[in-house]
């Protein structure tokens, strides 16, 4: 829609250099009395010039403006003469280091202050969050896209934790998906986050909302941890806060926004989607390999714990030969079965020093590429927009830190990394999930 044009306004003329004047006066009468005014006025006195107005030249300004020779308002990352042309806003590279500097303390017209928490969050902080409404969000619990474009929004910015951790999210995900390069932001919100959930949670939530904060919170950090090239231990951690929120009953009433989480209710509808698969998806060739591999690391010595890990590993195996179903139902098992350990045992298992848990960590982490075709049926229907993760490159640094005598347990996991993902697709299934 456009404004109507206005027409433009006549100036009015006084070239005869007098407003009072009539046209009906006769000029012979004006002129005389013109005369006798000027002969009694006093000599015009010299006139003082007017001072020139200054003018601030903008020396920091981008390529663009100073190629249009226009007026250039500085503004990061793009100025408004180019966003209004349409242009790519680009600033010298000094300019902007400088800037990068002195948004350390940012503008107050660029800060908004979101009335129900203590924190302070720039415009670029709100594109982040509009990035995760779009594209970024999780896609569990399956199905339930809307939990997070309505229901989480809605009162996020009552929780600095929660808004940390989607901004977080979001920002992990666009610098993978793009070159916008803002892993310093993700990294930094996600310190915030981390720091605001441990304080809420020293002490029981008092609603529903703060339930359902606490969730979404961990999980978003759960899914950004899976884009941190070091994110394993953190991304374990993440995953043991969501089982164990989950495990206070914050899925148990009807109306917490992650009520389809429980697993009643999530496998159920993974269920149904495999049933109506009616196909096996797994390489069985793979599976060969997996179960070969996963039977060698028994030989190591393992705690009563670590073998109750072991064994879901193989079982997962075994299930997805012929039961899609029920090996879905046992790899869930390996997210949930560290959140029934002692603080002690789990520690223990993360420890990068503890060279069999690290070893069956990179088994978890390849068994699940292998049953890509069947935890790909979580995404069916999934409106946001995958992003490449870290997962799989966690292999190599677990290789690299078991001790040498130790490293041929992690051959078939490091050659799961190797294989292009398209292998785990299945060709003839591949339209399914387009």
């Amino acid at each position: 829609m456009s404004l109507p044009s206005l027409p433009d306004r006549q100036p009015m003329d006084h070239s005869d250099g007098s407003s009072n004047s009539s046209p009906d006066t006769c000029p012979e009468i004006r002129s005389r009395s013109n005369s006798r005014e000027e002969s009694q006025q006093p000599p015009p006195q010299p006139r003082k010039p007017i001072p020139r107005k200054g003018h601030t030249k903008s020396r920091r300004g981008c390529y663009n403006c100073k190629r249009r020779r226009i007026k250039c308002n500085e503004k990061h990352p793009e100025c408004n003469h180019c966003i209004k042309a349409g242009l790519r806003c680009e600033y010298p590279a000094n300019i902007i280091q400088t800037t990068q500097r002195s948004q350390l303390s940012p503008n107050p017209q660029e800060m908004v202050n979101l009335r129900s928490t203590p924190g302070v969050f720039t415009m670029a902080d709100m594109r982040l969050f509009h990035h995760f409404l779009i594209t970024a969000y999780p896609h569990l619990p399956v199905g339930a896209d809307k939990i997070w474009i309505t229901v989480i929004p809605s009162f996020a910015h009552n929780y600095e934790y929660l808004i940390h951790s989607i901004l977080a999210l979001a920002a992990s995900h666009l610098d993978a998906v793009s070159s916008a390069n803002v892993a310093e932001e993700a990294i930094s919100h996600r310190i915030l986050a981390v720091k605001a959930l441990n304080e809420a949670l020293s002490v029981p939530p008092k609603t529903r909302n703060e339930r359902d904060a606490r969730m979404a919170a961990a999980l978003a950090l759960a899914f950004q941890s899976s884009h941190l090239q070091d994110g394993l231990l953190e991304f374990l951690t993440m995953v043991r806060g969501c089982n164990l929120i989950a495990l206070e009953g914050t899925l148990d009433t009807v109306d917490s926004a992650f009520h389809a989480f429980r697993e009643d209710g999530h496998l159920a509808t993974m269920r149904t989607r495999m049933c109506a698969s009616q196909q096996n998806f797994v390489d069985r060739d793979d599976l060969d390999l997996a179960a070969l591999s996963i039977h060698d690391i028994e030989l190591l010595n393992m705690t009563d714990w670590e073998r109750m890990f072991w064994d879901a590993l193989i079982r997962t195996v075994e299930n997805a030969y012929d039961r899609p179903i029920q090996a879905y139902t046992t790899f869930v098992q390996l997210y949930n079965i560290p959140s029934r350990w002692t603080h002690d045992e789990f520690q223990s298992f993360i420890d990068p020093n503890n060279s069999v848990a690290q070893i069956l960590l990179g088994h978890f982490i390849a068994l699940q590429a292998v049953l890509t075709p069947i935890l790909m049926l979580e995404r069916v229907g999934f409106q946001g927009i995958d992003a490449p993760t870290s997962v799989l490159g966690w292999v190599d640094g677990i290789y690299k830190n078991v001790p040498p005598g130790l490293r041929h347990y992690m051959e078939w996991p490091r050659q799961v990394t190797r294989y292009p993902m398209m292998r785990f697709y299945g060709q003839k299934h591949l339209g399914y999930y387009e």
